[in-house]
This record gives C-alpha cells, structure tokens and sequence, in this order.
C-alpha cells in the first residue's frame, strides 16, 4: 500500500514538474512591463487633411499608435476599432493623413505598446484642420466709420483680427477674435487721426490659417459707450399660466426681481418687450409700472398712448438713462409684418452730443420652416425700416435690441434673423464681444429653476459695420445654478457695451 501512495505521489509530482513548463513561459509574458500611459499629447502641425501629434516618451514602451475620428465616442476603448488610425512608429511623433475637411473637431489618442501589452492615453484631445487663408481684407475708414470686412468663409469657426502701429506687424500688436463666420469687425480703443495695420486669420476649432495680407486703417472717428440691455420682462395677462416649474408670477411679484436685475446691470439704454398689458387700475400699461420704479430713467414715445385717438399697444418701448442719454424728438415704431413690431428712438450722448438710433424688436414665436420664412421676412423689414431712418436723421449709426426668436437649434429650419443680419455685415454681439459672461445659459430660460444652458440665445444684440462691442453678458442671480429669489420673467436680461462712432 506503502509502495502504491508512494508511486502515485511520484506520478503527481512528475505532473506537476511537467507542467511547470508552460507556466514559466507565462511568467516570462507577464515579466514584460505594461508600458505607461502616454502622456503631455499635442498638436505640432495641421494641414487641411491632416495632423501630426506627439507626447512625451511612455516608459516600457517599444511603439504607439494614434487614432482619430469625428466622434469622441469612438475613442472609448471598447468603440476604438471604429476610428482611423497610423501605423506603429517608435517614437511618439505620429500623423493620420487623408482625412476629409470638416468645421468639426477631430478627436484623437494614442496607444503605447510593450510586447502585447498596451496602454491608452487617458487624455481625449481635440483639434480642427487648418482652414484656408481669409481674402479681401478691407479696411474702411471715414467720418462714419472705421472697420474692416474680409470675403465670407465656409470653412473657419472664427477669426483672429491682429493690429499693429507698424507694417512688419511687430509693434503694439494686440490680437482681438470674432466667433462664427460674420466675416465684420469693428476695432475698439483706435485714436482720431491714427494709423493702425491689420491682418487676420481663420480659425477651425483651435487651428488657424495662414494669415491675410495687411492692411492700413487710420481712423477718423471717435466714439462713445453705451451698454444697451435687451429684455423681455413677460407679458403679466400670462400670470397663471403654467411654464417650465410651475405658473408663472403675477407682474406684482415678478416686478421687483425686474427692476433688481436693471439697477444692477446699470444700462444706459433697453429694450423692453411684451411690456403692453394693463396694470393695477385705470391704463396703466406694464411698462408705465417699470418706469416708475426707475426713477433715474426716461420712457421713449414710441407709440400712441391709451386713451389718444388711434392708440395702440405694440409691448416693445424703450427706457433710457437720463444721466447719460437724451431723446431727440420722439421716436415711432415700425410694423414688421405678422402683428410684430419694432421701436425706435433717436438718443443724444449728453457728454459728447453725438447722435444713434436705438431700435427693439419683437419678431414672431412660432417653430418651423414657415415660421423662419415669416421672420426672414420681419428682419428684412426691420433693417430696411431702420436705415431709411437712419439716414433721414443724417446717417446715424444703429444699435439693434430684441427678442428675435430663433436660434441655431432643432426649432428652426435655419435661423433666419441671424442669416439676414450676416449678409448685411450686421454682427451679432455674441460673436464679436472680446468678453462674455454666461454665454453658456440661454438667452430664454423657460421659468426654470435652474436654467438651461445650451447656448441658445433668441434674444440678441446686433452691431453694424462701425459699431464696436466690447462685452456680452447675461444677467442671472443665481446661486448653485439655479435662480435666487423670485424668477424675473421667461426671459434673461441681455446686457452689451458697444463703442459707437461719431465724428
């Protein structure tokens, strides 16, 4: 029996022997270090149908791969076979070439590789294909204006604008950038009598084109500040209605938060819309009520006052501030078409004397390709309205205010208002501001708690050629992200400083 546990104890260890073969082989796999991560990714060169990426060298590892695609999801690692990729290389410098130009991000990350075993980056970057050159720079420059243009692209996410007091573009340079594709620019702080160069260029993503030729630009103008507010404070007959987190405040309640959200912007000039209810007793329209609680601000006669003959309401009107502005006359307003209106009022710079025309508009509500059609139709009107008047008072710069209702997302086939004022070389404060404050939160927040922050913005300002902007902010009191105290209104108050000239 001895004999037999013994054997079988020799056979078992005879079996363990042999099979300690294999797992030494295994241990010689798994000896091989997993290399790190590579790590300090960037872009060293974008063409328009590729780009070059390095990082610094991983430790353990032998070679890398780099992968790319359009969707930042298929740089997950279980979604990674779906992107495009390089070859190995053995050292962390890797191109993907052949890729279609696109005004979206590429997304890309990189492999490290030891033996077989690997090891992605964490970092997921981003970068966009180099756009083309921009052409037709012009500057313009006389006793109305000082800005310059440049010929529209479809392939730039924006422009960089450089200016110098030299030719060679190396003395008192500053760099300003406009968002978007409105190929107009506006420079702030230039000196009556001063020659300045510029140059530009596009921008794709965080990649810029070559830059333009130079051109010179010496001003002849000076200009003022105004920081004009554009807000929609909400019709009060909606009061009960239920939006967003519940029925919507009476005038009473809401009013307060109203003129909170003015005195703390301090404008100099608003618009207000959906401001034509009656109040209280007697006629006194929901912006009579405003006004009164700002005593420093004067009410423009935009339209025919109740109980005059042919009265009428039109909710757009306009509040001025009397330390820093004037009316000139009285102003009017314009039928745009579809039971909307614009406002307008001539105002004085009580510093300087010099003149501009103020205008407010409400275009139509409705969603849909019929609706864009309508306020294509209610934007043409508005600018033709405005530069006919404009020019009656001696050519007068404009400013443009409202609630435009339309924005770049699914409600709307295209976005017409923006679309009209870009072929007019009308820029949308937005996308020439040099500083915005929450331009992440919609311009419209729906009577939401907390408000949305998608970058919808249906509420706008537009500068035209000659009329600088300088910030572009939306006023919210919020704490945590959601709305302190009582919800002003189904709107956010747009606030703007632009430089408007005069000679």
């Amino acid at each position: 029996m001895r004999h037999r546990v013994s054997a079988r104890l020799a056979a078992v260890t005879i079996g363990l022997s042999a099979g300690l073969v294999p797992v030494a082989a295994s241990t010689s796999w798994s000896a091989t270090p997993r290399p790190d991560a590579p790590v300090g990714l960037r872009v060293v060169l974008a063409t328009p149908s590729s780009f070059t990426i390095t990082s610094k060298p991983a430790a353990h590892a032998q070679k890398y791969k780099l992968y790319a695609s359009t969707l930042r999801s298929n740089l997950f690692t279980g979604n990674i076979r779906n992107a495009l990729h390089s070859a190995w290389r053995s050292t962390p410098r890797l191109t993907i070439s052949g890729l279609q130009f696109t005004m979206a991000p590429y997304y890309y990350r990189m492999e490290a590789m030891n033996g077989q075993r690997t090891k992605f980056s964490s970092a997921i970057g981003e970068v966009g294909l180099k756009p083309p050159t921009p052409t037709g720079l012009t500057a313009t420059a006389n006793q109305q204006r000082s800005d310059l243009t440049w010929n529209a692209s479809t392939s730039a996410t924006g422009y960089q604008i450089e200016r110098a007091s030299n030719p060679a573009m190396t003395s008192n340079v500053k760099i300003a950038k406009v968002l978007g594709n409105n190929p107009q620019y506006t420079p702030l702080n230039l000196h009556d009598g001063s020659t300045y160069y510029f140059r530009i260029r596009a921008m794709n993503v965080s990649t810029p084109s070559s830059w333009s030729s130079t051109v010179p630009l010496t001003s002849h103008v000076n200009t003022f500040d105004v920081r004009v507010m554009t807000f929609n404070i909400l019709e009060a007959s909606n009061a009960g209605v239920r939006e967003g987190d519940g029925p919507l405040k009476p005038w009473s309640v809401r009013k307060p938060a109203v003129v909170r959200t003015i005195n703390t912007a301090h404008p100099d000039v608003i618009g207000v819309q959906e401001a034509a209810s009656f109040v209280g007793s007697g006629q006194e329209r929901q912006v009579d009520s405003l006004h009164a609680a700002l005593p420093g601000y004067g009410l423009a006669f935009t339209e025919v006052l109740p109980g005059t003959p042919g009265w009428h309401r039109t909710g757009n009107y306009i509040l001025f501030n009397k330390t820093t502005f004037g009316r000139v006359g009285d102003g009017g307003h314009w039928s745009l078409g579809d039971s909307r209106w614009a406002a307008w009022q001539v105002l004085r710079n009580n510093a300087t004397g010099a003149k501009f025309l103020f205008v407010d508009a409400h275009l139509l509500p409705t969603s849909g390709r019929a609706g864009d059609v309508k306020r294509r139709q209610e934007t043409q009107t508005l600018l033709s309205s405005a530069r006919s008047e404009a020019a009656s008072a001696g050519g007068l710069p404009i400013a443009y205010v409202g609630d435009f209702n339309s924005d770049q997302y699914r409600h709307h086939v295209f976005n017409a208002p923006s679309i009209v004022m870009q072929n007019a070389d009308i820029a949308d404060a937005y996308q020439a501001a040099q500083k915005r404050v929450r331009g992440a939160y919609n311009t419209a927040n729906g009577n939401l708690r907390r408000p949305p922050r998608n970058a919808a913005h249906i509420d706008a300002v537009f500068a035209p050629p000659g009329v600088g902007v300088r910030t572009w902010e939306l006023q919210l009191r919020l704490s945590h992200g959601k709305f302190v105290g009582v919800i002003p209104s189904d709107h956010n108050a747009l606030v703007s400083d632009l430089t408007i000239p005069y000679s």
